[in-house]
């Protein structure tokens, strides 16, 4: 089959035209990929994060077709034919030597979804509702599910809070409208002037590039929680700007919750914590009942995902892409099998 393959040391993906299938274990499925999304983390895993030794196919974001099934699934349970999302993370994923299970799931360490045909346990598996296209339910199973979680769980995001997105990329235009779906006042913050757009367009009252949001805080801008796509010093400086002085009462408290990975430390004043009330909070994807949620959501037209489509042979130009900043919303490829 079609791969795109990490080989370590590569900065880019390998396409191998050759690559092949293992046999299924009893709890397993053989799916006929339809589409899998480009996440920046990709970006993050080619210039060596986690320095991996392995060599596999990349691609964590996926939907796909069962085609064939272990001795142990339920046949009734998983329809051949149906589309379904693959959650990234399954109840069997370990960490390797301790580390975290993500550096050990499929795309992360393992086999992944820029191919033709990926392989999963059965309980990773959900069903996507009619009218949902492949190429959303596929990003609706790492973008979808990570970007609601910080808003829903992380953020818990209430009627009446106002929130500042940072990042209108791949998750946060989606974690702007699910703020906005759950009546929060929204405000978006971008270097890009098409994604601050975007932003205005999916529901935020404002949206800023950086140095404008800085003139706001400066003259006294505030908001009750912020979720950063982006995590950056930059960012991050101005999150806790926008988050001291607010008006929270107890036993709410001002948020900050960071989505986002970069390579950068970043610093806070304990003390202004303290006095300020400001919880710094990390969030991480979701679980099997989060992507159910968001796949709902996308079937009931009321969050609409901004997506665009490349075949699978394209995927390093989608990646380059990714490099620098160039995409807007999320893409995904499409491998063409002819199976």
């Amino acid at each position: 089959m079609l791969a795109a393959v990490y080989v370590p040391g590569n900065e880019r993906l390998v396409l191998d035209r050759h690559y092949p299938i293992r046999e299924l274990h009893d709890n397993e499925v053989l799916l006929k990929v339809a589409a899998a999304g480009v996440c920046h983390s990709d970006v993050a895993l080619l210039s060596g994060v986690g320095l991996d030794t392995r060599k596999y196919i990349f691609g964590h974001e996926a939907c796909g077709t069962p085609i064939k099934l272990g001795t142990k699934v339920d046949a009734h349970a998983v329809q051949k034919g149906k589309l379904y999302s693959v959650l990234a993370l399954d109840n069997c994923t370990l960490g390797l030597s301790g580390g975290p299970a993500i550096f050990n799931s499929f795309g992360i360490g393992k086999d992944g979804a820029y191919a033709e045909y990926l392989i999963v346990p059965e309980d990773s598996l959900v069903p996507v509702p009619n009218g949902v296209p492949p190429e959303v339910a596929a990003i609706a199973s790492d973008a979808g599910i990570t970007a609601y979680h910080a808003v829903q769980d992380a953020a818990q995001v209430k009627p009446g809070d106002k929130v500042l997105i940072f990042g209108v990329g791949g998750l946060g235009h989606l974690a702007v409208q699910y703020a906005k779906h759950l009546g929060a006042t929204v405000y978006a913050c971008d270097f890009k002037p098409a994604a601050r757009k975007l932003a205005l367009e999916l529901g935020a009252t404002e949206a800023f590039d950086l140095i404008e949001l800085n003139k706001k805080t400066t003259a006294g801008f505030t908001v009750d929680t912020t979720i950063d796509f982006v995590a950056n010093n930059q960012t991050f400086n101005l999150a806790m700007a926008s988050l001291r002085g607010n008006d929270v009462h107890f036993p709410s408290r001002p948020k900050c919750v960071m989505v986002g990975a970069s390579a950068e430390n970043l610093v806070f004043n304990t003390f202004d914590t303290l006095a300020s009330g400001v919880q710094i909070l990390g969030s991480t994807y979701g679980d099997r009942s989060v992507l159910a949620t968001v796949l709902d959501l996308f079937a009931k037209g009321s969050i609409r995902a901004h997506v665009h489509s490349e075949p699978l042979e394209n995927v390093n130009k989608v990646i380059d892409e990714l490099r620098a900043f160039e995409i807007i919303g999320r893409k995904v490829v499409i491998p063409h099998s002819k199976a």
